[in-house]
């Protein structure tokens, strides 16, 4: 094989290696025959893995990435309980982010199969009872606030985020906050890929929570 040759096949394999981290097939979000959503045939007649979620064309220029199903339009209850946001006087605002788009099929109100610009299919299909944490986040962890050096201040009971390492390899800066260094579904869940070492591997957990190690990561107790 020719130098020029060698060299292109060796840059397309390095840029498919991120594309093999994320193994969403047979998954709960694989809405392919392949899957267990139970959205094949009757909500995805296209018979794709990732069409009710993403698409290349036509997409929400307000949601990333390529984002086609209906974003959310809840308006929210948030955490309520004791926690370490009302110690220091802050508040919990609406999800934004990652946790807003998570929320358009988890928050039991918007259909699960409107996608598209169109609703695919009747009746609407809500998220079922197991996995619809409904509008009141009330009783669920606070999501969509800023992990950062003012928050320690507030609360020295959390560890420093940026210096604190995961089993990742990096911080959990780096490997669980979002890019406004928030708190968000994604800092615990990797929604494309199960993790072999979660005994319920439809919570999709970023890391084993054994020994509640994943908690452990930001609570210093």
């Amino acid at each position: 094989m020719r130098l020029k040759e060698s060299i292109l096949v060796g840059a397309l394999l390095i840029g498919l290696t991120p594309l093999a981290q994320g193994q969403i097939t047979g998954t709960h979000h694989d809405f392919s025959a392949s899957g267990s959503s139970g959205f094949y045939p009757t909500y995805n007649p296209a018979n794709e893995k990732c069409n009710v979620c993403h698409a290349p064309h036509f997409t929400d220029t307000a949601a990333n990435p390529l984002w086609i199903h209906r974003t959310t339009s809840t308006s929210f209850t948030t955490y309520t309980g004791y926690n370490f946001l009302q110690r220091g006087g802050l508040t919990i605002s609406q999800p934004d982010g990652a946790s807003k788009l998570c929320l358009s099929c988890h928050d039991g109100i918007t259909a699960m199969n409107d996608y598209g610009g169109v609703l695919v299919g009747t009746p609407n299909k809500i998220m079922p009872s197991g996995s619809n944490l409904t509008a009141s986040l009330s009783n669920t962890h606070p999501i969509s606030f800023v992990y950062d050096a003012a928050l320690l201040v507030k609360d020295p009971s959390l560890k420093d985020p940026t210096v604190t390492t995961t089993p990742l390899g990096h911080t959990v800066k780096y490997d669980m906050l979002d890019a406004n260094n928030k708190v968000q579904c994604t800092s615990c869940h990797e929604v494309h890929q199960d993790n072999s070492q979660d005994p319920y591997k439809f919570r999709f957990l970023k890391i084993a929570n054994t020994g509640s190690a994943m908690c452990l990561l930001c609570h210093n107790k």
